[in-house]
């Protein structure tokens, strides 16, 4: 039986080898790409990504901050060391410039999950790049994991906004308990990550307060059942637009795992109509995974612990059909070892290969997928991509208003930037954006609203609406801060 274990890779010390091609400015940019080498406070190469996929190394690249990259803006980028989260200005051409800040996460609740020479500290940055999320854990007698989130301020200065810690008992032996980085429904709502002991894994939650602080919370779960055994359900991930968590199911613990789409309730809970016999079986061992933006595909991705390619390793693209089962859409790269994916808003696929020190670029879209181009990038560790680009949103599948941006509670420059989309029962006739009794968007014949809007420093409760011909009508809000 191959057992559940996912490959953590193991950093060395190596150089870059840059074979960038010159792109014409005339092309539009797309996104920013960092990839840091040889260690977590290794050098951080920077490139701007081309509409064709093609990328050009960003002027004063490589850029050296000294510790882990973790997320990143168009203005602000953030890495986590031992004791410390900063952030750094980003420039108009994407470089990291000067520190803005620092906060030392060790001095606030939680702190002791992860402190001293044992502790271990990760961090992401939320879909809104409003709110870090700090994992603390392995600290002490490894008996909890905590949560903290920080608020990113104008300027990039951090505020503590509290923690929610994991419990679970003092610790011993060879099968730690352990937790990984929360995964956050695009509706900013619940989150949910995976707690694993050995070769089994279970799924925790948490409900998102509008502080964005996460808080530990109980729910149910409703799975398949399996003839002749049972699932090992674990690395819960959630979808950027609707109530949705796909989960990848090991049947008796055994690679390769079977994928699910699950419904999130007004609860939290998850429940499935997949089953056994209709849940694609994935052909890669321990795999990661990761949504693209707009949330119609779905990216599987294995190094299978062998390093240097074979059964298990490579990327799928599966198409996500709601609470349908997920489709298989291709296969990309296949036997090659891959430790990361990461997706911009204008349907490029970027995925690097430690053992093979290789970036590699797609396009991939619902009925077609082209690589455009492979660099040589020696050890690339850990990789952040920031979209240039608004991606679309996608409408519900029902009546109702998918607000991608902007998120609740969001503070945001002017002109701030709508993207939404509606459903009605019989199409949408008129799509209108309002500040109390101000109309600030109309948009005829279309569910579609993505466009900025200018608007005085200030607080705002904005409510979409959206009608068809017959007077029915759905509306969602959004509270936001214009700085």
């Amino acid at each position: 039986m191959m057992p559940l274990v996912r490959n953590l890779g193991v950093a060395g010390s190596f150089l870059l080898v840059s074979t960038l091609c010159t792109v014409p400015q005339a092309q539009a940019q797309s996104a920013y790409v960092y990839v840091q080498s040889t260690a977590s406070n290794g050098p951080v190469y920077g490139y701007s990504a081309s509409s064709s996929g093609q990328l050009t190394a960003i002027s004063g690249s490589p850029f050296k901050p000294g510790t882990a990259i973790v997320g990143g803006t168009k203005t602000e980028f953030f890495t986590i060391g031992k004791t410390l989260l900063h952030s750094y200005s980003v420039g108009s051409n994407g470089a990291i410039g000067a520190q803005l800040s620092q906060i030392p996460f060790l001095n606030y609740s939680g702190s002791t999950c992860g402190g001293g020479t044992s502790g271990l500290a990760s961090a992401e940055l939320d879909h809104s790049g409003q709110y870090l999320y700090v994992l603390l854990e392995n600290g002490g007698d490894g008996s909890c994991a905590a949560y903290q989130t920080y608020k990113v301020n104008s300027g990039g200065s951090f505020t503590f906004d509290g923690d929610s810690e994991v419990n679970f008992g003092t610790q011993s032996g060879p099968n730690f308990l352990s937790v990984d980085m929360p995964s956050i429904l695009g509706n900013e709502t619940f989150a949910y990550a995976d707690e694993s002991s050995g070769h089994n894994s279970s799924p925790i939650g948490f409900r998102r307060e509008s502080s964005g602080t996460l808080q530990f919370m109980q729910f149910g779960e409703t799975d398949p059942t399996l003839a002749n055994g049972t699932y090992n359900v674990a690395y819960p991930d959630a979808s950027p637009t609707g109530n949705y968590v796909v989960l990848q199911l090991y049947p008796n613990n055994s690679n390769p795992p079977q994928l699910g789409s699950y419904t999130v309730d007004s609860n939290g809970n998850l429940s499935t109509t997949n089953t056994s016999s209709n849940m694609p079986t994935s052909a890669l061992f321990g795999p990661y995974s990761t949504f693209s933006p707009d949330g119609k595909l779905f990216a599987l991705y294995a190094n299978a612990m062998d390093g240097v390619g074979g059964p298990g390793n490579g990327i799928e693209i599966y198409s996500f059909n709601g609470a349908s089962p997920l489709t298989l859409n291709r296969k990309l790269l296949a036997g090659t070892p891959i430790d990361q994916v990461a997706w911009d808003s204008s349907n490029h696929l970027y995925a690097i290969s430690r053992s093979l020190n290789k970036l590699y670029v797609f396009t991939v879209t619902a009925t077609s997928a082209t690589q455009n181009a492979s660099y040589s990038i020696t050890n690339p560790l850990h990789m952040i991509v920031v979209s240039r680009t608004a991606g679309s949103c996608t409408a519900p599948s029902s009546n109702g208003i998918n607000v991608c941006s902007p998120t609740e509670n969001a503070s945001v420059s002017s002109p701030v930037q709508v993207n939404a989309a509606a459903t009605v029962s019989g199409g949408v006739y008129r799509f209108e954006l309002w500040s109390g009794s101000t109309k600030l968007v109309s948009v005829d014949n279309s569910g579609t609203m993505n466009q900025s809007v200018s608007l005085a420093a200030g607080t705002y409760h904005l409510t979409f609406v959206a009608r068809n011909t017959a007077g029915t009508k759905v509306t969602a809000t959004r509270d936001i801060n214009v700085k």
